[in-house]
Formats: C-alpha cells, sequence, structure tokens
C-alpha cells in the first residue's frame, strides 16, 4: 500500500509545521500537531490490527501458535522502533540533558513512558516531548495483540465500538480533572480504534466493504463540517476536547481507506508520487529529529561552515528551508546506515510457521 507511505509524508510534515512556526499564524493556523498525530494513529491502528487479525485467523486455522505470534509481533515492533528511540534519548542525556526532562525522570523515557510523565509535568518545553506519542504506541503494542488474538471473531466488532467510544470517555473524564492535553493513552483509544475496524471490515468483513466506504462518505462529510465548526471554538472548549480528535481521525480514516485500496486520478498521482513515498517511508527518522535540527543541528553546522571562512546568514524562511534539507539528509542517513539494516532482521521473526519436519 505504497499510497500510505505519502500519507505518512504528509502526516510528518504537519507535525513538523506545528513544532516550526508559530501557533495561530500564517501556515500554523490549523490543529496541525494533532491531525499529523491522529493520522499517525488511525494508519498504525489499521496495519497492526490488520496483521493481528490475519495472525488469528491463522492460529484458529493450527498454522501458528499464539505466544510464538505475539513473540515475533513484538519482535519486529521492537526492531523498527526500539533502535532508533533509544540512540536519540540517550544522545539527549549526555549531550543536551538541560533541554529535556530525562535527566531527572530517566526511568519514564527509557520504559516508555513518557506521556505519563508528561501528564504529570505538562512540560512542552521538553526538547523530546512529541515523544509522548511513541509511548503510546508502545503501551498499546503491549495490551492489543492479546485483545485482538483472544477475542471471539463474532464479538471483536463490539471491542471496535468499545475502543472508540472509551477514547471519547477518557478525554470527558480529562477534562473534568482539568487534563486538556490527553497524552495518555487511553484518550487516543478512538483513532487507533478507527483504524482497527478498517482492518475489521478488510479482513473479516469484505462483503460490506462498499457499503462501508459509503456510509463513511457520509460520516466523513459530517466530520468535515463539524470540524469546522469546531474550529470557531476556544481551544480549551470541552467540545474541542471531546471531539477534535475523533472528527480528525475520521477525516482520517476516510483518506486511508481510499489510499490503502489505490487512489485514482489527480489525488492517487500526487499519491503515488516517488519522492512524496520515499520521505514517508523515513518518516519515523525525521519524527525523531526534527526538535534536534533547528535548534541544535543547524547552529553546529553553521559554526562549522564559520570554521572555515564561510559566513552563512539565515533568514526567517531560509533557515526553516535549511533545517528541512538538513532534517531530510539526516533521516535519510538514518534510515540506510542504521534503521534499514536493522529492520532488516524481522526475517528472523516471520508470523508465518515454518515445519520443522520439513527440511529442504
Amino acid at each position: 500500500m505504497p499510497q500510505l507511505d505519502a500519507l505518512r509524508t504528509f502526516a510528518v510534515l504537519l507535525v513538523v509545521i506545528y513544532h516550526w512556526f508559530p501557533t495561530g499564524e500564517g501556515i500554523n493556523r490549523l490543529p496541525n500537531g494533532t491531525i499529523g498525530v491522529m493520522i499517525f494513529f488511525v494508519i498504525s491502528g489499521f496495519l497492526i490490527t490488520r496483521i493481528l487479525l490475519e495472525n488469528r485467523n491463522q492460529i484458529q486455522a493450527g498454522q501458528s501458535e499464539l505466544g510464538d505470534t505475539y513473540r515475533n509481533f513484538f519482535a519486529r515492533r521492537a526492531l523498527r522502533i526500539f533502535p532508533l528511540y533509544y540512540l536519540s534519548i540517550t544522545y539527549v542525556l549526555f549531550a543536551l540533558p538541560q533541554a529535556s526532562d530525562i535527566d531527572e525522570h530517566p526511568i519514564y523515557y527509557y520504559l516508555y513512558g513518557y506521556n505519563i510523565l508528561l501528564h504529570q509535568t505538562g512540560n512542552w518545553a521538553d526538547l523530546l516531548s512529541p515523544f509522548w506519542t511513541l509511548g503510546v504506541e508502545e503501551q498499546l503494542y503491549l495490551v492489543w495483540p492479546w485483545v485482538v488474538l483472544l477475542t471471539p471473531k463474532a464479538y471483536f466488532r463490539w471491542v471496535i465500538v468499545a475502543m472508540i467510544t472509551l477514547g471519547v470517555v477518557f478525554r470527558s473524564y480529562g477534562y473534568s480533572q482539568g487534563d486538556l492535553d490527553g497524552v495518555l493513552t487511553p484518550a487516543s483509544f478512538d483513532a487507533f480504534g478507527l483504524g482497527a475496524l478498517w482492518a475489521y471490515i478488510v479482513t473479516d468483513r469484505p462483503q460490506t466493504l462498499s457499503g462501508f466506504l459509503g456510509k463513511l462518505s457520509v460520516a466523513a462529510g459530517l466530520a468535515l463540517v463539524g470540524f469546522v465548526g469546531l474550529l470557531l471554538l476556544p481551544g480549551d472548549h470541552l467540545l474541542v476536547v471531546l471531539f477534535q480528535r475523533l472528527l480528525i481521525s475520521v477525516l482520517a480514516l476516510f483518506v486511508i481507506t481510499r489510499a490503502s485500496t489505490g487512489i485514482g486520478g489527480v489525488v492517487g498521482s500526487i499519491l503515488n508520487n516517488g519522492a512524496l513515498q520515499y520521505i514517508g517511508r523515513i518518516s519515523y527518522g525525521i519524527y525523531v529529529f526534527h526538535m534536534l535540527v533547528p535548534g541544535y543541528a543547524v547552529p553546529f553546522l553553521l559554526r562549522v561552515a564559520n570554521r572555515f571562512g564561510f559566513t552563512i546568514t539565515l533568514g526567517y524562511w531560509s533557515h526553516r528551508l535549511f533545517s528541512l534539507a538538513v532534517l531530510l539528509i539526516l533521516a535519510s542517513l538514518s534510515w540506510y546506515a542504521f534503521e534499514k539494516p536493522i529492520n532488516n532482521l524481522k526475517r528472523y521473526f516471520s508470523y508465518k510457521r515454518v515445519d520443522k519436519l520439513v527440511r529442504s
């Protein structure tokens, strides 16, 4: 599903825009950070649940075992996420401790509980503040596979309904407690649940696919109207806290369902663009490095240039464009030299069972 990589490009660029430009001004007037993160969460909910549902079917058919499936699932996720995550937070711990709370509370970061710490401190000035989403994903990976693999097939739809509902209910509870950030894992359940819904339709209910897409088109139209309406309200309004993420996730699901099956026309030609798909493939590195580049990597490069007699002065836009170029180069180097070689180790954790009695 290469068009999903292009969607990841738009998602990560929205996050970059949110952190690199003044909030509420220019190209950062929309809740770009929330939009980008919800796109990532819905995509993740879809892809992860689809893999788990397919493995559940293999388990029920006697083609694989529950323990092996979970082990392989978690190992593959760890190979993709852990190395770059731990490399980056360890760098910040030793090189830039003043820029993060990691020097005071390292256990939260190293055990993927930073979102819990951020919930307590509210310190969004932390250089690693975007990593709350990685904590949410990893915490979900610990529990969600067991839910998917152990829930009887006939009841899984109700698990999805409960998950989507719980996301809104949990944010409602948080609002009553003065929590407007929603960085704890249950606050994002509706985004993951909507992605899981599409995985359920594709895997278990393919005969309903056409009808589902028709209903989703109507829901997306209503969600767009609702989202525009919420933009007229202050960010701390009850309706915004409860429903903005849900409406964004519905809109994201609408696009993701089409992209996962292949969009044609002008939109399809954009999503099929090789450059966009490449950026999507390296989007994890972009996400991890994007806070480091403008404030630390770029000044370092400018000092190096000055040492060699090149005096470079960057204005507002030139600084951001240069930062973007550096970010893409850094993420590319990370992908080819670090992430991809480790990612290739996934072949040792195949989901499909190999009969040990067969020898070639």
